[in-house]
């Protein structure tokens, strides 16, 4: 029978209690097909250690089972030692922010899980899992804590680069919201110039802005003072957004096939309470509505 040893610092018993658990899930899955595993706890010293006992099966068996703790080690450190560095990194990057540290630190979460579902070559639990499987193949005795820091370079790397970036989009994303609600409060105050406009989209940057007789809308049909907000149109979708703030209609009709797109999100987030989506008339169903206008 082989006994891995996996230690943890006693000063933390979250950590400790966290690790005990995943330990748990494996050695459940474990004796579900079979494999006589089991986990005792001691302290030795300042240190909590779990003994971790293979049962005395094969080598295929064995092999199984250096796999679990692995397994066991990587949800671990998904669980508990991950939070941990968003928390320090949240913290780092909006210092003067502590009421929106939890939503930021959920949000930067959520980021990376999606970046893992949907990039699965990543594979950092599976990586961690064969390190430490390698690892105990040749030592008995694994600090879990000294193994995290020293020994899993790569995937701080990894990680790093993810969390990184998770911030910088959390952080695009509030100053996005920020903008949207000093345009909405733009609209608000604005006086209605032109009660309805209908909005055609085709897809990308391809649009048609016309009054409700049917007329096209120009620019020179609205006053500039979105001007003030936006500072500069770049593209065809900023002058679509500068040309319905200047107008603030009461009421924004769109015809899109495409509602997810992001200028459409923006237009239905800046006019909420005056979007109305049509389902379906003979504008949206042609493109040969004339030329594109905000000319």
């Amino acid at each position: 029978m082989t006994v891995y040893q996996l230690s943890l610092p006693d000063r933390v018993p979250e950590a400790v209690c966290h690790l005990w658990n995943c330990l748990d899930e494996q050695m459940v899955r474990m004796q579900f097909h079979g494999i006589a595993f089991r986990i005792q706890e001691e302290r030795i010293g300042s240190r909590v250690v779990f003994l971790c006992h293979d049962g005395g099966g094969d080598d295929a068996e064995s092999r199984e089972v250096r796999h679990g703790i692995g397994l066991a080690v990587a949800e671990y450190i998904r669980s508990y030692h991950e939070p941990n560095l968003v928390r320090d990194a949240v913290r780092k990057a909006f210092p003067f922010q502590p009421s929106r540290s939890d939503a930021a630190e959920k949000a930067v979460l959520s980021w990376i899980g999606k970046k893992r579902r949907r990039k699965p070559s990543l594979g950092l639990d599976w990586k961690i899992a064969g390190q430490v499987s390698g690892f105990l193949k040749e030592s008995r005795r694994l600090a879990v804590d000294g193994f995290i820091r020293f020994r899993l370079k790569g995937y701080h790397r990894v990680f790093s680069r993810l969390l990184d970036q998770a911030v910088r989009e959390y952080r695009l994303e509030q100053e996005y919201q920020e903008f949207i609600e000093l345009l909405r409060y733009f609209v608000s105050t604005q006086k209605t110039q032109i009660p309805v406009i209908h909005v055609l989209h085709f897809g990308k940057s391809r649009f048609h802005l016309m009054k409700e007789d049917g007329t096209p809308l120009r620019l020179k049909d609205v006053e500039g003072a979105a001007q003030e907000i936006m500072e500069q149109t770049f593209s065809r979708e900023d002058m679509i957004v500068s040309a319905l703030l200047s107008a603030a209609p009461e009421f924004v009709v769109l015809h899109t096939r495409q509602r997810e797109e992001t200028i459409i999100r923006t237009v239905r987030k800046i006019f909420e309470g005056r979007i109305v989506l049509c389902e379906g008339c003979p504008l949206c169903r042609s493109e040969k509505v004339g030329r594109e206008t905000l000319d």
